[in-house]
């Protein structure tokens, strides 16, 4: 690539940097109009040394520097630089790169000139590039102003493009006194000409749009019958789609809630499980050391036991009866301490559990009351979100129930003057909401109109589409209605006044009229008493309305009462902000009941713990207390064989300092503290396993939680898609047809709807081809048809008079005539060949006008188009004359190589066929010259390499977006593939 790329920054509609990429031969620049895309190639004329403000289409050098927008500031410097690649050196330096930059500040005014970074002049510039095809003026920039002054110059002016190929000077003299006349002949024909182009893209579109009229009228006809019917069939799928995907999001909204809700509560159980074992390991931890300890005890007292076992155990053996009733007498002692010891433990041990029984049927209770306290919460919460449910589906349907208000609402956006309805227009007052809904009864359905024609549309459209009956208020005809000054004022003195209803709406100034109508002479008081003696005094003659909804209507009559759920749409809100407060206060209860009643589960499963471990502990000590009453037994016989005249009665008066006093104590503590590690033990495996049991239904419940997460999203997204879509079918069927759904529905035909949308799509098509149909056309096309003829035949005068004035040039300087005939011949030896490639046929040759005056004659072109005589270029239609002057162009550069060439536009003129030949032929050059394509001709964009879309997402501000087009085609593979 010749030019690599351009960057461009605070240029015209360039307000950020922008770089632009040139990877390829040809590379597409396009955008809609204004967009600036037309800019780059300004930009490269630009630093190119263009200095003529005229040609970069401004009034002065600074407009070239972004001046602002609504929504950005403007920039105090232009500047665009140029990367080429010189690998071939055609620029005229040793450098493989060359940078060209060009700088405008505008306060100054000053410009700036570089060369690779470095400073230079604009002469410097003007010679790296002289010679190359490159300068401002020449052949390598063309836009679509140079290809129709080619086609509609004069010869002589057509030379100049010759000249500029050949390289010689601007004409050194004009044409003789001879060519004055010729001029004004020109002049007349071009005149002559610019009538007949505008009246031939006139006439041919007349006479098709004339053909086509009656073709259009019958497809519409059939269009409108069976589209109804499609546009009707697919409105009940989407309806029956949406409602199904509703319920499926119900249900998934339900589950994730009750999911969210269970993980939270299994969350908080978790924590209060884990704050639990933890507070069990500490307590398991001192415990361990008292056993620690009391076992340490239990062994040196054991020993020291022991040791007094033996002493004992010899005195028995070798001491007298007397010694002998002394030591026995002190062993029953110690047996009857023992034994009382471990019975009165039994009895402390059932008396705990009989009150572990008595607290656990306490706690079972008040589960049970807890249970109902729940059920009854959660009864009133269900109760309070489905009416919660109810008002907000209320609050975003009020009309659902007034066929003729929804009808008109739904097709508010082809109807117009439709201004709302009344209840949408008149906000109440805090407190009075009730008063001015029953103030306006059925009013508050009125329809307000814009006028009173308006309202005659409207209701056409409702008896059009029968969609029932309504009141329409048009603004036009609405007068104020007030109380009587004398009434208001007696009114202002009496009890329970308040006021009159209009001073408690608030509504947008253009509906005052409206307001003082509807309740300027309705009085707000505030019970019904008050209101019977106010209407009393003011001799029964003004509608008066309580805080509460009950009326005095005028003459006397009462109207009261209440209703159950009687929500209108002026009270919707206060009753579900209402609903709102009482659900937050009644979620937050049942949270705390949910709370309370895990708690008391908790202690239930703590006591049972507890009540199996003093049943373990008892039946361990009963055999133990049965044991020491056997000892105490043989003891006493013992001692009463040696001392048979002893009181056999058993007083102990052991100390607590006595050694089976403390062990005793000790085995207790021991008892104690163990049955308690293996209480507190047990329940920490327990809740250990409850913790390890819950996270693992937590991580199945938060995956299941993340799939219908999932399942969610997906079924918004469809929802909203099929909600999108049966929203445009309802637009469709309102803006195009003027017609309800109700009524579409009663018109829709009993057919095979696959087979009609395919008629439908096939009409769309047939209408579509026949393009913009005029049903005045025939008389049109009649009248301009006769003046086309007329001044066609004297367009053929004036060529033919134009001919004859032809006169002789003066000879051009030889080495000039010589460039100038090389040149000429080259591209004329060229032309036949472009001309038959561009027109698929026919052929083409330049001449010149006066051959014998080569240096000043001017040069025309012959053309014989498939299946025409040989005509010259000014006889062909603008398109026609457009793709000659194209075929001149790539001549010339086929007969001088040029390594960029810029065109703005060219095809623009160019019906599509031609443009895909234009398109085709470009391609050829590729390899040997780049071109940048600055277009919206969706043929030219098929052929180029690389597309840049210009766009202006902010407005005044122009950003470039790349698209290669061999990776658009493969996406499109792809996603054609993916979708087979």
């Amino acid at each position: 690539m010749f030019l690599k790329r351009i960057e461009l920054q605070g240029f015209k509609s360039f307000a950020d940097k922008s770089v632009i990429n040139f990877d390829s031969d040809v590379i597409g620049i396009v955008g809609p109009n204004g967009c600036g895309k037309s800019n780059i190639n300004d930009a490269i004329r630009w630093v190119l040394g263009e200095q003529s403000v005229k040609s970069l289409r401004g009034s002065s050098m600074s407009d070239v520097i972004f001046s602002g927008s609504t929504q950005r500031k403007a920039v105090n410097m232009a500047e665009v630089t140029l990367v080429f690649d010189n690998s071939k050196h055609i620029l005229n330096v040793d450098f493989e790169e060359v940078e060209v930059t060009r700088k405008l500040h505008r306060q100054s005014g000053e410009g700036e000139y570089f060369i690779n970074k470095a400073p230079c002049r604009l002469k410097d510039i003007v010679n790296l590039v002289m010679d190359t095809g490159l300068g401002r003026d020449s052949l390598s920039i063309i836009s679509q102003g140079n290809i129709s002054a080619f086609a509609d110059a004069k010869p002589e002016e057509r030379r100049a493009l010759f000249e500029e190929a050949a390289g010689v000077a601007k004409y050194k003299k004009r044409k003789n006194e001879s060519l004055s006349k010729l001029n004004r002949t020109q002049e007349n024909l071009m005149r002559l000409e610019d009538i007949i182009v505008e009246l031939e893209r006139q006439v041919n579109p007349l006479k098709r749009q004339a053909k086509k009229a009656e073709q259009y009228i019958e497809k519409k006809k059939e269009l409108e019958v069976i589209e109804v019917s499609v546009l009707v069939d697919e409105i009940e799928k989407l309806s029956e789609d949406i409602d199904e995907l509703k319920k499926k999001a119900f249900d998934m909204d339900t589950q994730k809630a009750m999911h969210e809700t269970t993980i939270q509560v299994e969350d908080n159980k978790i924590n209060e499980l884990r704050n639990e074992m933890y507070q069990l390991d500490r307590e398991v931890n001192k415990l361990q050391e008292r056993f620690t300890k009391a076992n340490e005890e239990v062994r040196l007292l054991e020993t020291r036991k022991i040791e007094m076992d033996e002493k004992r155990k010899y005195a028995l053996e070798s001491a007298s009866n007397a010694e002998k009733a002394r030591e026995l007498k002190a062993m029953v002692e110690e047996a009857s301490f023992e034994y009382e010891d471990r019975r009165k433990r039994l009895q402390d041990l059932e008396t705990d559990f009989a009150l572990k029984k008595e607290e656990l049927s306490k706690v079972e209770s008040d589960i049970s009351f807890s249970l109902s306290e729940n059920q009854q919460a959660s009864a009133i919460l269900n109760r309070l979100e489905n009416r919660k449910d109810v008002l907000e589906n209320l609050a975003r349907q009020p009309f659902n129930h007034q066929q003729a208000v929804r009808s008109i609402l739904e097709a508010r956006n082809t109807l117009q003057g439709i201004e709302g309805v009344v209840s949408q227009i008149f906000k109440p007052q805090t407190n009075y909401e009730t008063a001015i809904s029953n103030a306006l009864a059925g009013a508050m359905y009125h329809i307000v109109t814009k006028d009173e024609a308006s309202a005659r549309h409207a209701i056409s459209f409702l008896k059009k589409n029968q969609s029932g009956r309504a009141t329409f208020l048009p603004l036009s005809v609405m007068r104020p209605r007030r109380m009587m000054k004398e009434h208001y004022m007696l009114a202002q003195n009496l009890k329970g006044f308040l006021g009159v209803a209009s001073e408690f709406v608030e509504n947008e100034e253009r509906f005052n009229d409206l307001r003082d109508s509807l309740f300027g002479n309705v009085i707000i008081v505030d019970n019904l008493v008050n209101a019977n003696e106010i209407a009393k005094m003011l001799k029964y003659g003004y509608k008066i309305v309580t805080l509460e909804g009950d009326i005095v209507n005028r003459g006397g009559s009462m109207t009261g009462g209440k209703q159950k759920n009687n929500a209108t749409p002026l009270t919707i809100q206060k009753e579900l902000n209402s609903v709102m407060q009482s659900l937050e206060g009644q979620r937050l209860k049942t949270d705390q009941l949910k709370v309370q009643l895990s708690a008391l589960q908790s202690k239930k499963d703590q006591i049972n713990a507890q009540s199996v471990q003093i049943q373990i502990s008892l039946a361990k000590l009963d055999p133990i207390v049965k044991a020491k009453w056997s000892k105490l037994e043989h003891l006493k016989e013992e001692y009463e064989s040696v001392a048979p005249d002893e009181d056999k009665g058993v007083d102990s008066e052991l100390m607590e300092d006595d050694l089976i006093v403390r062990l005793s104590k000790a085995h207790s503590m021991i008892d104690e503290v163990s049955s308690s590690i293996k209480s507190k033990r047990e329940r920490r495996m327990k809740v250990g396993n409850e913790v390890e049991r819950k996270e693992q239904q937590v991580r199945a419940l938060r995956r299941e939680l993340n799939v219908i997460q999932n399942d969610m999203r997906d079924i918004e997204v469809s929802q909203a898609k099929a909600e999108t879509r049966l929203e445009t079918s309802m637009e469709r069927l309102s803006a195009t047809y003027e017609m309800t759904f109700e009524y579409a529905q009663s018109q829709k035909m009993d057919t095979d709807m696959q087979e009609a949308r395919i008629r439908v799509k096939e009409l769309r098509q047939e209408i579509a081809s026949l393009g913009n149909v005029n049903l005045d056309a025939p008389q049109q096309y009649k009248e301009i048809n006769e003046r086309y003829e007329f001044l066609t035949k004297q367009k053929a005068d004036l060529i033919a008079a134009k001919d004859k004035i032809m006169v002789a040039i003066d000879e051009m300087d030889e080495i000039m005539i010589h460039q100038f005939k090389e040149m000429f011949d080259k591209i004329n030896n060229e032309l036949n060949d472009v001309f038959r490639a561009l027109f698929g046929g026919g052929s083409a040759r330049l001449f010149l006008v006066d051959p014998s005056d080569i240096l000043n004659t001017g040069i025309d072109i012959e053309v014989r188009p498939p299946g025409k005589t040989v005509q010259n270029i000014r006889l062909f239609s603008g398109g026609e004359k457009s793709l000659i002057a194209i075929c001149v162009l790539f001549s010339i550069l086929k007969a001088r190589t040029m390594p960029l060439c810029i065109f703005d536009e060219v095809e623009a003129a160019l019906d599509q066929a031609n443009v895909e030949r234009f398109a085709k032929y470009i391609t050829q050059f590729r390899g040997e010259s780049q071109f940048i394509v600055v277009t919206h001709r969706p043929g030219t964009m098929a052929q180029c390499d690389a597309l840049y879309g210009v766009t202006m997402q902010q407005n005044g501000v122009s950003q470039l977006l790349k698209v290669k087009l061999q990776d658009a085609i493969n996406m499109v593979d792809k996603k054609e593939e993916v979708e087979a």
